[in-house]
C-alpha cells in the first residue's frame, strides 16, 4: 500500500511539474503594453511584430499566477482589442488590429482578475443569444443601433456603444457573489451546470431542442440524463428512477400537484412566463423538503421592466401572449395568458395527441406470444368515439424595488384542464369528464441588508382540485355514476437567512410552517343495485413546522462543500424528522472535478392510483396523505459520486447513485399489480449518468446515457425482488443543433429498453379466470424515435419588433409501440379475474408549426 501512494505522488507531482514548466507569472499593473511587450521579449526570447500607432496609448494590468503564454496573449487581446498571433513553431508574436466591418466587436473582462469571460452566455437586446470565445470576445452584426443591451451570465447587464473597433468591458459579479455556474451550454445554451450539481434551465437564451419550437420547460428538461419519462409526457417526469409524485414542483414559491396538460403531454406552465428552473438530481439543498426524489424550482423573472413589451404566439395547440408593463421606475407589472382553441379547430396536432391517449387497444398475449381474445375496450373504438378537451392558463407578477437593497415580488398562478369523453355501443353509452385545477398566490420580501448578508421572507397558497364523474347509461335511462375528487389547499411561510463570511464561507438558515388540507371523495351510486352503493369522504390536515441549516465552505474558482440539516415534525404523524444533507465537489485541476452527495429525505404526501371506475383508460391518481399505518411515510437515503470534464469545448459528466426507498404500496403512483392488494414494500433503485457534449462555434453535439436498475420487494406478494413497474434499464439520446445567423435547426434521436411487464400464464375465455406469471418478467418492445425542430427568427418594425416562425415534427419515422400495459382484475370465490386490459402506445408521427411575434 505504502508503494501505490508513493507512486501516485510521484504521479500527481509529475503532473504538477509538467505543467508548471509552461506557466508565467507576471504582476503589472497598468503598464504601457510595448513595455510588457519588451518584457516578454526578453523573458520569453519572443519577437513581436506590430505598427507603433496599433499599440501606442495601450496599457494592461496583468496580475496572474500560474498562467500559460497562450492565456496570456489572449488576456492581451481581451484588453487592448488587438489580435496577437505566435506563429507555428517560431517565437514570432504578430500584433494586428481586428477587422470589424459592419460587425460590433467587444471583449468581456472580468473587473477584479481582468482575466477574460470565457464561454460565457451573452443575451443581447433580450433576444439575440451567443457565447463567448476563449478570449472572451462576442462579434455580431451592427444593424446601425447607437447601443445595444448586453445581459452577461453572473454579471448582470451592461449597455455597449459601438464604436467601429473591438472595445474591452470590465465587469463585476452581481452582489459580490462567487460564480455558481462551472459550465455554461452544458448541454446547449441556456442549460448550465451548476457547483453545487444542479442545473439550470435559462428560457431566454435556450438552445434549439429537437421536436420543439417552444421552450417548453418540462420537455427540455428530459435531454439531462438521469431525467426521464415512461409515457413521453411533460408531466410524468422521473429522476433518478423516482415516479413523478415523488418531484417536488415550485412556481415561484407555488406547489404545483398536477404539471400537464393533455394529460400530460404539455406542461402547465407558460413557456414565456418561466424565465429559468432549477433542477436538483440529488444532493438537494436543506431548504427543499416533502419530497424523496428530484426537485424543480420554476421562477419567472423578477426584474423591473423599464419599457414596455411583449408577445403573442400560436401552434397546433394553443395561443397566448404576454404583457410587461413599467408602472413607475422602481415598478412594474407582467400578464400572460393561455388557451386551447381545440373547440374550434383540430389540427394535425391535436389528433395525434388525441390517437395516443384515446386509442388503448391492441393485441393481447400470453406467456407463449399467443393471441388472446381479452376483453379490452368494452366495444370501444376510436372512431364511435367522442372528446372533448380544454386548458387555460393565467398569472401575473408584480415587482416592486424600493431601493437597490429591497425588492418585492407577489406571484399568482392559474391552471385549468378539463376533458370530456363519451362512446356508445350496443344501446350503452359511457361519459366520462375529468377537470383539474392547480394554482395560487406567493409574496416574496428579499432584503440585503449588505452585500455579504439577504434576508427573505416568502409566504404562499396552494390549491390542487381534481374531479372525475363517470355515468353509465342504457338509452336514456342513467344505471350508475361514479364520482372521484381529490382537493387540497396548502399554505406555507418561510424565513431564510444567507450570509457569506469573510473567507467567503456561506451559511443559511431559516425556519418554514405550513399547514395541508386533503380532502377525498369517493362515491358510486347504482340504480340497478342501490345496495351496493358507496359513498367514501376523507378530510386529512398536515401542520408542518422545519428548522433548516446549511454551511458551505466555497472558494473562488475552487470547490464545494456543503452540510446541511433539516428538523421536521409532522403534525398528522407528531414525530421528528431530521434529514441530513452532504454534498462535495472539488476540482482536480481547471478542467476536471469530483463530486459526492449524501442525503436522507421524507415524503409525507403521495399519490394512490384510483383506477377501476374510469373509462377514459388512463390513470386517476389521487394524493394521500401519510398516516403511518396504512399509507406509511415514504423515505429514502440515497448517495451518488460523479466527475466532470470540460475542455475546449468537450463536456464530459458522469455520475453513478444508489437511492433506498422504504414505505411503498402497492397502491401508490409507479407500481401496480395485477392483484388488487394492499402490501407494503421497498425498492433499491441503482443507476449511472453519462453525458458527452462537443460545441465547435455554433454547432453542438451531445449524447446521454442512463442505466437505471429498479428494484423492488413486496414479500406479501411474491418471494424475491423484482423489477420495478418503471424500470427503464437502458435510455440514450443523441443530438444535433446548428445556428446560422437567425436560423436554428436540431435533430435528435432517442432509445429506450421498454418497460417491465407482468405476462399472462393463462387466460380462460369462458369464465375470466387468469393466471399470471412473475411479477414484471417479461419487457415490452423497445422505444425509439427521430424528432427535428427549425426556428427562423427576423427583425421587424425597426428592430422594436420580431417574427419567429418554427416548424418541428416529433416521430419522423412514425414507430408506434405500446409503452405500457395495464390489467384490470377482480376477485371472485377465491379466483382471479381479467376484466379489461389497457393497452397504452407511444405517440405516432406528430407535426407543429408555431408563428410568434415580439414587441418592445
Amino acid at each position: 500500500m505504502k508503494h501505490i501512494v508513493f507512486v501516485l505522488l510521484l504521479f500527481i507531482l509529475g503532473i504538477g511539474a509538467s505543467h508548471a514548466q509552461e506557466n508565467l507569472f507576471y504582476g503589472f499593473e497598468n503598464t504601457p503594453l510595448k513595455d510588457l511587450i519588451q518584457q516578454l521579449e526578453k523573458d520569453l526570447g519572443l519577437s513581436f511584430s506590430f505598427a507603433d500607432d496599433a499599440i501606442e496609448g495601450k496599457s494592461v494590468t496583468v496580475q496572474v499566477e500560474g498562467i500559460s503564454l497562450k492565456e496570456l496573449l489572449a488576456a492581451l487581446e481581451a484588453q487592448t482589442g488587438l489580435h496577437f498571433e505566435k506563429i507555428e513553431g517560431q517565437p514570432q508574436v504578430i500584433i494586428a488590429p481586428i477587422p470589424t466591418t459592419n460587425k460590433v466587436c467587444v471583449f468581456l473582462l472580468d473587473q477584479e482578475t481582468h482575466l477574460p469571460l470565457t464561454e460565457n452566455q451573452v443575451v443581447i437586446d433580450s433576444s439575440f443569444v451567443m457565447e463567448t470565445d476563449s478570449k472572451g470576445a462576442i462579434l455580431f452584426e451592427d444593424t446601425g443601433k447607437s447601443d445595444y443591451l448586453l445581459e452577461v451570465s453572473g454579471y448582470g447587464s451592461v449597455h455597449l456603444q459601438p464604436t467601429g473597433t473591438c472595445s474591452s468591458l470590465y465587469l463585476s459579479p452581481v452582489y459580490k457573489e462567487l460564480k455558481e455556474v462551472v459550465v455554461t451550454s452544458y448541454i446547449t445554451t441556456g442549460i448550465d451546470r451548476n457547483r453545487d450539481g444542479s442545473i439550470t434551465l435559462t428560457q431566454k437564451p435556450l438552445g434549439p431542442i429537437p421536436g420543439q419550437t417552444t421552450p417548453d420547460i418540462l420537455q427540455s428538461i428530459q435531454m439531462i440524463p438521469g431525467v426521464s419519462s415512461l409515457d413521453e409526457t411533460a408531466s410524468g417526469i422521473q429522476i433518478h428512477g423516482g415516479t413523478s409524485d415523488q418531484n417536488l414542483v415550485l412556481f415561484d414559491h407555488i406547489r404545483v400537484f398536477n404539471t400537464g396538460y393533455l394529460y400530460g403531454m404539455l406542461s402547465r406552465f407558460n413557456p414565456y412566463a418561466t424565465e429559468k428552473a432549477t433542477i436538483f438530481k440529488t444532493a438537494t439543498s436543506a431548504v427543499y423538503g416533502d419530497r424523496v426524489s428530484g426537485v424543480i424550482n420554476i421562477s419567472t423573472d423578477d426584474k423591473v421592466a423599464q419599457n414596455i413589451s411583449g408577445g403573442l404566439g400560436i401552434d397546433g395547440l394553443s395561443a397566448d401572449g404576454y404583457i410587461k408593463v413599467p408602472l413607475s421606475p422602481r415598478s412594474s407589472v407582467s400578464f400572460f395568458a393561455r388557451s386551447s382553441y381545440l373547440d374550434v379547430f383540430e389540427g394535425p396536432t391535436y389528433e395525434a395527441y388525441e390517437r395516443k391517449i384515446f386509442n388503448n387497444t391492441g393485441t393481447i398475449t400470453d406467456s407463449d406470444g399467443n393471441p388472446l381474445n381479452v376483453n379490452t375496450d368494452d366495444g370501444y373504438t376510436y372512431e364511435n368515439s367522442q372528446n372533448d378537451f380544454r386548458f387555460y392558463d393565467l398569472n401575473a407578477k408584480y415587482v416592486y424595488q424600493p431601493s437597490h437593497k429591497d425588492k418585492v415580488s407577489v406571484s399568482a398562478l392559474m391552471t385549468r384542464n378539463r376533458t370530456q369523453f363519451s362512446f356508445a355501443h350496443d344501446g350503452e353509452t359511457k361519459k366520462d369528464s375529468l377537470t383539474t385545477g392547480n394554482g395560487g398566490i406567493s409574496a416574496n420580501w428579499t432584503h440585503h441588508t449588505s452585500p455579504n448578508q439577504t434576508e427573505e421572507i416568502t409566504a404562499y397558497f396552494s390549491s390542487y382540485d381534481s374531479y372525475y364523474r363517470n355515468e353509465e347509461l342504457f338509452g336514456e335511462s342513467l344505471e350508475e355514476t361514479n364520482i372521484r375528487g381529490n382537493r387540497i389547499s396548502d399554505f406555507g411561510v418561510e424565513l431564510k437567512s444567507d450570509r457569506t463570511l469573510k473567507n467567503n464561507d456561506q451559511l443559511t438558515f431559516g425556519y418554514q410552517l405550513s399547514n395541508t388540507n386533503l380532502e377525498i371523495d369517493l362515491s358510486a351510486e347504482s340504480n340497478a343495485e342501490p345496495e351496493n352503493n358507496i359513498s367514501l369522504p376523507v378530510h386529512e390536515s398536515n401542520f408542518k413546522n422545519v428548522v433548516f441549516g446549511e454551511y458551505a465552505l466555497k472558494k473562488e474558482n475552487s470547490g464545494i462543500f456543503k452540510i446541511g440539516l433539516r428538523a421536521v415534525h409532522y403534525g398528522s404523524l407528531a414525530r421528528v424528522y431530521l434529514e441530513p444533507r452532504l454534498n462535495m465537489e472539488l476540482p482536480l485541476s481547471k478542467a476536471l472535478r469530483i463530486r459526492a452527495g449524501l442525503e436522507r429525505r421524507n415524503q409525507p404526501i403521495s399519490q394512490l392510483i384510483e383506477f377501476n371506475q374510469t373509462e377514459l383508460r388512463l390513470d386517476n391518481n389521487l394524493w394521500r396523505l401519510s398516516d403511518d399505518v396504512e399509507f406509511p411515510l415514504l423515505q429514502s437515503k440515497q448517495f451518488s459520486a460523479g466527475l466532470l470534464f470540460d475542455k475546449n469545448g468537450w463536456t464530459l459528466d458522469a455520475e453513478a447513485y444508489y437511492k433506498r426507498l422504504t414505505g411503498l404500496t402497492t397502491y401508490s403512483q409507479g407500481f401496480t399489480l395485477p392483484q388488487p392488494n394492499l402490501s407494503e414494500g421497498k425498492s433499491r433503485i441503482f443507476g449511472m449518468d453519462l453525458l458527452l457534449k462537443k460545441r465547435i462555434d455554433n454547432y453542438r453535439f451531445w449524447a446521454g446515457y442512463s442505466f437505471n436498475d429498479v428494484n423492488f420487494t413486496f414479500d406479501e406478494i411474491q418471494e424475491g425482488s423484482f423489477s420495478g413497474n418503471n424500470d427503464i434499464t437502458h435510455n440514450f439520446r443523441i443530438s444535433n443543433s446548428l445556428q446560422l445567423n437567425n436560423l436554428q435547426f436540431s435533430l435528435g434521436w432517442q432509445y429506450r429498453t421498454g418497460v417491465p411487464v407482468t405476462l399472462i400464464e393463462s387466460y380462460d375465455e369462458d369464465t375470466g379466470r387468469v393466471n399470471f406469471g412473475p411479477l414484471n418478467a417479461g419487457r415490452l418492445p423497445d422505444f425509439h424515435r427521430l424528432d427535428a425542430s427549425a426556428i427562423y427568427e427576423f427583425d421587424l418594425d425597426g428592430k422594436n419588433s420580431r417574427m419567429q416562425i418554427g416548424l418541428s415534427a416529433l416521430n419522423i419515422y412514425n414507430r408506434v409501440v405500446p409503452l405500457s400495459i395495464v390489467h384490470r382484475t377482480s376477485q371472485q370465490n377465491g379466483e382471479l379475474l381479467l376484466d379489461q386490459v389497457i393497452y397504452r402506445r407511444s405517440l405516432g408521427f406528430t407535426p407543429n408549426i408555431t408563428f410568434r411575434l415580439f414587441f418592445k
